[in-house]
């Protein structure tokens, strides 16, 4: 499956929004160098603007990450939901919540510098507000798709948010080490979507027959 593609940061323009040239800015260099290519001074040069002009529309350095994460999440949100969405007439529950697993690793591991980001609360500022709406947002989503899981008699007396989380690690698990290259050291043969199955088999493995597996 194809990842949705990072928008790329079109010439800086005097009728767009400065703030989102930055953000799309910051996204070019994450994508290109990774964190360790962001500055203030960076981003503002790939911006077109003066070296003090970041800090005029965002609070810091962690606050202009934060708005460039909530982008993260909002796309890690999109990829879920269009996953699941795009299940076979007639999937169930189970069949749903697998796709847009395989969305999660395959969006993560396509854009490993941005989700290396998004998961840095020792760099980003967690308190900006459009952070804690997308980033809350993307694990509702999940939430839509473990719930009815559940009612189908799979985990039904678990915590939902829990289980949900849960789920979460193990898939990010997945998608952590095949985007560090530290799955594929030890395994060099190994294929991200039979990598996926598995995971997802043992972590499901104990759901009911007839939930559209």
């Amino acid at each position: 499956m194809t990842a949705p593609a990072l928008p790329r940061a079109p010439e800086p323009s005097a009728d767009r929004p400065l703030a989102e040239r930055l953000v799309e800015s910051t996204l070019e260099l994450l994508d290109e160098g990774g964190l360790e290519a962001i500055t203030l001074r960076a981003i503002a040069r790939r911006a077109g603007v003066s070296h003090g002009a970041p800090l005029r529309h965002f609070r810091s350095l962690a606050d202009l990450l934060a708005e460039v994460s909530a982008h993260g999440f909002r796309l890690l949100e999109a990829s879920l939901r269009e996953a699941a969405a795009a299940a076979p007439p007639g999937a169930g529950p189970l069949a749903r919540l697998r796709a847009a697993s395989t969305a999660y690793v395959h969006t993560a591991v396509a854009h490993a510098a941005l989700f290396g980001l998004m998961f840095r609360p020792d760099t980003i500022d967690v308190e900006n507000a459009r952070f804690r709406v997308d980033s809350a947002a993307a694990f509702d989503r999940l939430l839509t798709l473990v719930r009815p899981l559940q009612d189908t008699g799979w985990q039904p007396d678990a915590d939902t948010r829990l289980l949900a989380g849960v789920v979460w690690a193990q898939v990010h698990g997945v998608a952590t080490l095949w985007a560090h290259g530290a799955f594929v050291g030890p395994i060099p043969d190994a294929d991200l979507d039979e990598t996926i199955a598995l995971a997802l088999d043992l972590a499901f493995s104990s759901g009911p027959t007839g939930t559209g597996t």
